[in-house]
Parts: structure tokens; C-alpha cells; sequence
């Protein structure tokens, strides 16, 4: 821990200082701001500045205390206290100059509001008569006196405004500070406590520090724990509130308490005086009709002052006056009434559970239904509670509750109903899709209305999960919308949103995303279903071709705010799946998962897309050439992969040929890539089946070209026709057709593909003797493999190679640098142990070496 913190994100205020020091515009600067921003130690830099250029420099400290005395800040330089007050003030500005040099003294006056006027009239006397140039630092909310308001009200004095250091200067200190950058976790608790205050950041890491919370392991800062607000913190807190009436600390304690408030409501409970003397002093702020504490540290402080009993009595204040609403506010006043001395409220607890439903805050919702069937409202609170423990995965606890309903009193309650509960907590959190199948197959038989309606949307989502998106759109194509709630209507447009895009229509599935978005705020599922249909609107695109309009909508998604942790971290994702379908392998390995967050662990949408996002992960590294870390990665894909998710077979089997192609086993990554593309095409997910041949191509496969054409008849978008054109220039060994494949892949945003095909064309020129044009063509491969971040493939390495071998050749020829025997080598390319064997001597004839070893060691030598 540094004894003194460094002065960050401060260079332009420090410039305009030192700047307004040393030329003659104005006479000093007035430095106004928050209690603890910074404005002393700016002022402290700039001083001693001064004092290392040669200037002389008097400090002066006013303080409540000295304020209570006439010329009491200045009181070092007075000999004689009897003089007459004029008399004094002039012979402290006689002693203050004694022995600086014309024009080169300065005067700090550090909080300068609490100069009494005698001293205040001195410092407007020493800058009226130019006796010296002056930084004086003011608290802003404070009353001054009119003095020193007029230093900068005359002109004589530069004001400058200090604020809060911004979130990246404050994690930029943290660092230096502590040696290393705080984790995102701990990064955003110490922002939300001090909003960029240096004061209290310092405070509160070093008491942490001192505690043993404030570790760094891995390169990394680790707040550990929680923590109450520190002694010395709090005390300092205390003083910038200041003495205030009890009127004015009530006031304060209601907006902390319930943080924000709404203005009618602490218009109800506080005195109208309070609230404004509060306002004035900044301790609280108001936005949009909400009032909220002047800095996060006031309500932990207070908060801490305040006894439990205090606190539950406020909290039953606040809930009583609270009017009944949606949202957050209900979430509020529902926990405010469960935290208070107030009897139990099962409407008001049931109220609250449905906005934190809505909000994505299940462990919430939980808490609250729990409280609210003790509380009498047991009958109400089965369903809800149910769909929250299975959006928690508590797969068992929710069927437990399911068994209790008694489908006599509780009638289906929308698309949340018990069958509907039971079959979506079998499919996802018991991970027993055949036994939600038969649920849904036995409520078929009698159900009829809204219910049946409901049971053939979930049946199309079981579809859909299947890999049969042909089969999802006729059985929607038999579903009245009209009998649906929202959330129903969402789960439909989903659905049919995601067989689109597998079937190649990215129109199609954009207009039932856009047509889904409508639904957001009109159901309790609309956030969390909105997640999973911006994963199927982008792929429908990325899939298609269109990759540049999928980035720009991903990009769309992880730039909003203020949204959940669980939301954040599914645009994080989804952004990385459209980066690696962009080529921008640094931002896929960014944004895709390679672990699970353990604070995310039992959110449903983040543990139960990870397996799908983490497979893209294994392409990405696999791409990069980190053999070691895409194995690693697949296993724990693996490891979390759900019996369910059949529709990303095709997307494992990828991963694994990239994977292979990394190895420099060619021959098994075009088998695995045909098997993706084979099942792709069995199950009718045309867009992946062209993206899987696609891949084949770029290994190198040959006798595409008819399937991909026909299925540019069928596809829309451009991926299908490149990759048709793409087939039919490898199949003849045209380079110059290749080259313009590579910039048609470019063009389309598949920068990745289109330095494998550059790569390609180089081959085939070299093979044609076009040396030039193979030159030309390996260099820009080259280019775009950098622009990509450092892609590398078996196309780029054969592209980059000086060795005259044919590709069968090369690819046995880097096998054996890795060491594999002539059988091993046999079996992975499918092939006779003779056969690889003259592969070998034509090999090392061709380079003139005796041997397997010799021929090796050659691959070796140019960095194979």
C-alpha cells in the first residue's frame, strides 16, 4: 500500500493551474468541489509546482475553529493580536511577502469558505493589490463569504470546477495503488460506494487493506468479503455532512433508507424545511420526481448509525406511505415492508415478487413469495414460486412445489401455469427432455382454449431444441396468437424467430424478432426472453451472410446500460458469437465464456447457454493456434453440455474439426466438418449446413460446389453463393477464381474465411507456377490472418510454406515434426500404412533428406 497515492486523471486540471499561475490573465485559481474529490491535493501539486520553480509559497489552513476567530487562519503571522483589525490585516500581508521575490509568491488557502471575514477580506486585499497570486480551494453546497465569492465573481480569480474522478481514472488509481487492477466484481463495489471520491476510496481500501479483504492473486485485485464503513471513513462522512438540525438527519435517513424515494412520499414523511436546507447542502439530489442520497457513503453511514429498531420503524414508514405501483418501486416497498415492524402484507409481498420476476431478480422473487405464503397467500404464490426456483435450476424444490397445486383451485394462470412449469422444469432444470415430451403429449390429449395453445408453443420450443425447425413452424403454423398471453406470444415468436434463421430466411426471423420485441414489457417474462431472441436474430444473420448487420446488432446490445449481471453477461456472448463470425478473433476470446461466473452459476439463461458459447470459444482459440487451451475448453463445454440442445450438434462437431485443424490433423477435421454439415442437412437446418461446408472448404474438401449451389437456391443471404463460387474455384484449382472468392468473403465480413481462401489461391498459383500471383496472394492471407488477431489455419500454414510438397505430402510431413509413428499417422488420415509411407519418400526426395527423421527435423526447421 503506498504511503502516498498517486494524482491520477488529473493532467488537464493540473495544466490549466499552472497555466493560469504563470501568465497574467487572472491573479489565481479558485478550486471548487465535493468534499473529498481531490481539491487540496490538486491544489497541493500545483503549490509545490511553484515551489519547485522558484516561487515562495505561504500555506494557509482555515477550519472551523479558526473561523470563530478574526484573522484566525492567519494567526502564525501576527505578533501583536491588540493592534486594530485594519492594522493587523495589513501587517500580515507585510509578513506574508517578507522575502519572496516580486511576482513570484503564492498563497494556499485551503478551504477557504471557513475564513472568517477578516481573513477573507485579506486574501480579496492580497489578490485586489496583485501582492501575490493566490489557489484557494472552496467546498461547493457551503455558504462562503462574500470575499472570497467575489475573488471570482470580479475576475480576479480563475474558478475552476473539480468533480469526482470517473470510473476509469478511479480503477486506473486502484491499480497503481494496490499493484495490480481490480476484478470487475470489486471494481464495481468501490465505485458504487464512492463514485469516484478519492477521499473515501483511500479510506476505505486501505482500512480493507489493513484488514486483510484487499488481496491480489493472479494479476488481480480481490476484494474479499463484505465490509462496514471504517471508524476513521465514517467519522470523516460525518463531518461532511456537518451539524445539521434533526429535521434535516431525518430527511437524510429516509432517502438512505429506501434509496431512491419518490418525492410524494418523502413529501408525506419529512418536514418541507428539511427536505430543502438537505437539497441545499447536498445531502440528498433529486431526479425525475426520485430523491436520492447526495453520495452512496451518506446512506452507508447513516445506515451504520441507525439501530436496528430505528431502521425497521423507518421502513415501516416509508412502506405505509408508499403508493401501490409496478416496477421498481414495488420491489422497494415490498422489501421495505418485509424488512420493517409492519404486519405482513401477502398482496404487497406478492406484488414485489412479480416485479423482481420481471426484473430478473429471482432470488428476490423467492424470498418474497416465501414470505407472502406464511404470510396466508399460499395459494397465490405456488406458480410464481415454482417458475422462480426453475429459474434458479432448483429443478427438484420447484417440482416439489408443483406436486402441492391443486389443479382443481388453481386455474392455468397465462402461458405460467402448472403443465406449462412442469414440462419446461423437466426439459431445462431436471434435464429429462423425454418426460417432458410425455407431459406435454398427455396434456394434448384433453386440453383444449388458452391451455392447448400454450402446449403447442412449448412443443414447438422442445422442437426447436431438437434440431427440427421445419417441424417447429408447422405446429405454429396451427397456433391462435390471440389466445396467448405475452409471455406466450414471446415464447412463439422465439421459436419461430430461431427455425428461420436455421432454415436460411433471415428476413423471416427478423421480422418475428422485431414482432417479439413488442411483447417485452407487456409480460413478467419479457427481459428474460429477450435474451435468448437476440442470440436467434443475430446468428439468423451471421449465418446467413450478413455479418456486418449481425455485429452492429450485437454491439447494440452489450452498449446498453443498467442492465442485470445476468443480462450483461448474455450480450457479452452473443457479441462474441457475432466477433468470431466476423473474424475478430481478440473480441471473441474477449466476450466468449471459457468459464462459468460462479456469481452467475445458477442464473437460467447464462448456465444454460454456456455449453453452445463455449464450443464457439474452442473454434476461437483453435484458430489462434492454443491447441492446449481449446482442449481444455471443450472438455468443459462438455462438461456442461445439456441432453436437450441437439441443435448445436453441428456447432460441436466444428469445434472439434477446428480443433483437428489446429493439430494439423487435416484429414480428420474435413471428416468432422462433413459430419456437421450431414447432420445439419438431416435435421433441415439449411444456414448451418452451408456454414458447415463452408468450413470443410476452407480444409481443403472438394466436390461441393453442386450441393452448395443447390442450396443457394434455397438460402438467403450471401454465405450460400460465396461459398458456392468458393467450392467450384477449389474444385478447379483456379487461383485467380479463389482470389476473388477471398475478397467476396471479405466483403461479407468473414474475414476469417477470407484469408483462408487467399491462402488457398496462393497454393494454387504456386502449383501452377504463377510465382508472382502466389506472392501477392500469401501476402494479403497474411494480412488479413493479422487483422483477424493472429489467425492461423492448415490454408495459411501450407500458404506460408517454402516446402514443394504437394498438400498430402505437407500435412504428413507436419505430423511427423509432431512426432506421431507412420501408423499413427495412417490412422488419422485414413489411410495404408504403405501408402503414408510413400508419401514420406517422395517427401524426402523433394527436399533431398534420407529419412522420416531427416524429413521432421526439415518441417521443424521452418516452424511447423
Amino acid at each position: 500500500m503506498l504511503e502516498r497515492w498517486p494524482l491520477v486523471g488529473r493532467d488537464r486540471e493540473i495544466g490549466e493551474v499552472s497555466r493560469i499561475l504563470t501568465t497574467g490573465t487572472y491573479r489565481g485559481v479558485a478550486l471548487a468541489g465535493k468534499p473529498g474529490v481531490g481539491k487540496s491535493r490538486l491544489a497541493d501539486e500545483a503549490v509545490a509546482a511553484a515551489q519547485d520553480a522558484g516561487w515562495t509559497v505561504r500555506r494557509i489552513a482555515a477550519t472551523a475553529t479558526s473561523q470563530s476567530m478574526s484573522l484566525g487562519a492567519f494567526s502564525q503571522w501576527i505578533d501583536d493580536p491588540g493592534d486594530p483589525p485594519l492594522s493587523l490585516a495589513g501587517k500580515v500581508i507585510a509578513a506574508l511577502c517578507a522575502g519572496a521575490e516580486p511576482d513570484r509568491l503564492l498563497v494556499s488557502v485551503d478551504d477557504a469558505h471557513l475564513l472568517d471575514d477578516l481573513s477573507a477580506h485579506l486574501v480579496h486585499r492580497i489578490v485586489q493589490t496583485d501582492a501575490a497570486r493566490v489557489v484557494v480551494t472552496i467546498r461547493t453546497g457551503e455558504t462562503a463569504p462574500g470575499a472570497v465569492t467575489a475573488l471570482w465573481k470580479d475576475g480576479f480569480v480563475a474558478r475552476q470546477e473539480l468533480s469526482a474522478l470517473s470510473r476509469v481514472n478511479t480503477d486506473e488509481l486502484l491499480a497503481v495503488a494496490l499493484g495490480a487492477a481490480p476484478d470487475p466484481a470489486s471494481s464495481d463495489r468501490l465505485w458504487e460506494l464512492t463514485k469516484g471520491n478519492a477521499l473515501y476510496l483511500r479510506q476505505l481500501v486501505e482500512q480493507e487493506h489493513r484488514a486483510g479483504r484487499f488481496v491480489v492473486e493472479h494479476g488481480a485485485a480481490h476484494w474479499l468479503g463484505p465490509s462496514e464503513v471504517p471508524a476513521t471513513l465514517a467519522e470523516v462522512v460525518d463531518a461532511h455532512i456537518g451539524a445539521v438540525p434533526d429535521s434535516v438527519r431525518d430527511v437524510v435517513d429516509y432517502v438512505a433508507v429506501a434509496n431512491p424515494i419518490d418525492w410524494h412520499t418523502l413529501r408525506v414523511l419529512a418536514d418541507q424545511a428539511g427536505i430543502e436546507e438537505a437539497e441545499q447542502r447536498e445531502l440528498i439530489r433529486t431526479s425525475d420526481d426520485m430523491v436520492y442520497v447526495g453520495h452512496p457513503m451518506y446512506a452507508e453511514v447513516r445506515l451504520a448509525r441507525s439501530g436496528p429498531s430505528r431502521l425497521r420503524r423507518l421502513r415501516g414508514q416509508i412502506a405505509m406511505a408508499m403508493k401501490d405501483g409496478g416496477g421498481a418501486a414495488a420491489i422497494r416497498r415490498g422489501v421495505l415492508w418485509l424488512e420493517s415492524d409492519l404486519p405482513p402484507d401477502p398482496h404487497v409481498l406478492i406484488s414485489a415478487a412479480t416485479a423482481a420476476t420481471a426484473l430478473l431478480n429471482y432470488e428476490l422473487a423467492e424470498r418474497l413469495l416465501n414470505a407472502a405464503a406464511d404470510a396466508g397467500g399460499n395459494g397465490e404464490t405456488r406458480v410464481p414460486l415454482a417458475y422462480a426456483l426453475f429459474m434458479l435450476r432448483k429443478g427438484k424444490l420447484a417440482e416439489q412445489v408443483l406436486d402441492d397445486i391443486d389443479a382443481d383451485e388453481t386455474p392455468p394462470q397465462g402461458w405460467l401455469n402448472g403443465v406449462i412449469l412442469r414440462a419446461s422444469n423437466l426439459l431445462w432444470s431436471m434435464r429429462s427432455p423425454e418426460e417432458s415430451w410425455r407431459v406435454v403429449d398427455e396434456a394434448l390429449e384433453t386440453a383444449n382454449g388458452p391451455l392447448r395453445q400454450d402446449l403447442l408453443v412449448l412443443r414447438a420450443s422442445q422442437l426447436s431444441l431438437a434440431a427440427r425447425p421445419a417441424d417447429v413452424l408447422e405446429v405454429m403454423s396451427g397456433v391462435d396468437y390471440t389466445q396467448l398471453d405475452a409471455s406466450g406470444v414471446m415464447m412463439g415468436l422465439n421459436a419461430e424467430c430461431m427455425s428461420y434463421g436455421e432454415l436460411g430466411q433471415p428476413d423471416r426471423a427478423a421480422a418475428k424478432a422485431e414482432a417479439s420485441q413488442r411483447n417485452i414489457g407487456l409480460g413478467v417474462q419479457g427481459k428474460f426472453l429477450d435474451q435468448p431472441l437476440a442470440e436467434f436474430h443475430v446468428f439468423a444473420l451471421a449465418a446467413s451472410g450478413r455479418v456486418t448487420e449481425a455485429l452492429d446488432l450485437a454491439g447494440h446490445r452489450i452498449r446498453q446500460d443498467g442492465e442485470p449481471a445476468s443480462v450483461r453477461a448474455s450480450a457479452a456472448q452473443i457479441f462474441g458469437m457475432a466477433a468470431l463470425a466476423a473474424g475478430d478473433l481478440e473480441a471473441a476470446l474477449r466476450y466468449l465464456p471459457g468459464e462459468l461466473d460462479p456469481a452467475l452459476v445458477n442464473d437460467f439463461h447464462v448456465a444454460n447457454s454456456f455449453y453452445r458459447f463455449c464450443l464457439l470459444r474452442v473454434q476461437a482459440l483453435a484458430r489462434r493456434g492454443d491447441v492446449d487451451a481449446a482442449e481444455q475448453t471443450l472438455r468443459q463445454a462438455r462438461d456442461h453440455a445439456h441432453p436437450a440442445y441437439e441443435y448445436v450438434t453441428s456447432t460441436e462437431l466444428l469445434a472439434e474439426a477446428w480443433l483437428a485443424a489446429a493439430r494439423q490433423h487435416l484429414t480428420q477435421a474435413r471428416q468432422l466438418a462433413w459430419r456437421a454439415a450431414e447432420f445439419a442437412r438431416e435435421h433441415g437446418q439449411l444456414a448451418r449446413e452451408v456454414w458447415c461446408l463452408q468450413t470443410a472448404a476452407q480444409f481443403g474438401e472438394t466436390k461441393l460446389a453442386a450441393r452448395l449451389e443447390r442450396l443457394a437456391n434455397l438460402v438467403e443471404g450471401p454465405r450460400a453463393a460465396v461459398a458456392a463460387h468458393h467450392a467450384a474455384a477449389l474444385d478447379a484449382d483456379d487461383g485467380h477464381e479463389l482470389d476473388r472468392v477471398s475478397v467476396e468473403f471479405e466483403a461479407m465480413g468473414d474475414v476469417l474465411a477470407a484469408a483462408d481462401v487467399a491462402s488457398q489461391a496462393a497454393t494454387a498459383h504456386r502449383r501452377a507456377g504463377r510465382t508472382g500471383s502466389a506472392i501477392t496472394s500469401a501476402g494479403r492471407a497474411s494480412q488479413l490472418a493479422a487483422k483477424c488477431g493472429g489467425a492461423t489455419s492448415p490454408a495459411i500454414a501450407a500458404a506460408s510454406s517454402a516446402l514443394p510438397f504437394t498438400e498430402r505430402e505437407l500435412e504428413i510431413a507436419m505430423l511427423l515434426a509432431q512426432g506421431l509413428s507412420n501408423r499413427d499417422i495412417a490412422k488419422a488420415m485414413s489411410l495404408s500404412i504403405r501408402t503414408v509411407e510413400g508419401y514420406i519418400y517422395r517427401a524426402c526426395n523433394k527436399v533431398g533428406v534420407k529419412g522420416r527423421g531427416d524429413l521432421a527435423d526439415v518441417v521443424r526447421s521452418i516452424g511447423y
